[in-house]
């Protein structure tokens, strides 16, 4: 009687079907799996597009206030070094006092200075805000802006 040989992977082939099933199947994503991430991706994105461009208006709002304090408080000390009196332009204040590019605000815009002697206020410091244009409902006052808030 003669004995056939079988090889061990027939013999494995033919006692599981399923370990036939995983040699055939591939590691990877299926198409439909790629589609659902981009889709979740395109959405994240979207979301970040309308969300992102108030929150960098806000953050440049609260850091022309933070710098319009910086500078009132500047003004006071050159103020309190010079009899009292306040200087001319913003530029008398740099470097001694303020460094250069204080000047601006973070629109990029210088800020409207000017001294006002006999008011109650000494001076004047407005930053033109968003719009870039002085006279207009969005312009940040030194002396009435609210420090806590963004806008």
């Amino acid at each position: 009687m003669t004995t056939t040989q079988i090889n061990p992977d027939m013999r494995e082939n033919l006692s599981s079907p399923s370990s036939l099933m995983r040699k055939q199947m591939r590691p990877g994503f299926s198409l439909i799996e790629l589609t659902a991430v981009l889709v979740i991706l395109g959405l994240l994105m979207a979301g970040a597009a309308v969300a992102v461009p108030g929150q960098i208006k806000r953050a440049k709002i609260r850091v022309t206030k933070s710098s319009m304090t910086t500078i009132k408080t500047a003004v006071n000390t050159y103020m309190a070094d010079n009899a009292g009196d306040a200087p001319a332009l913003i530029m008398d204040l740099i470097p001694s006092y303020i460094e250069s590019g204080s000047e601006l605000d973070a629109f990029s815009q210088p800020y409207f200075y000017r001294p006002t002697p006999g008011t109650s206020n000494p001076f004047e410091l407005i930053s033109s805000g968003p719009d870039k244009e002085l006279g207009t409902p969005d312009d940040i006052n030194v002396w009435t802006m609210d420090v806590k808030t963004g806008s």
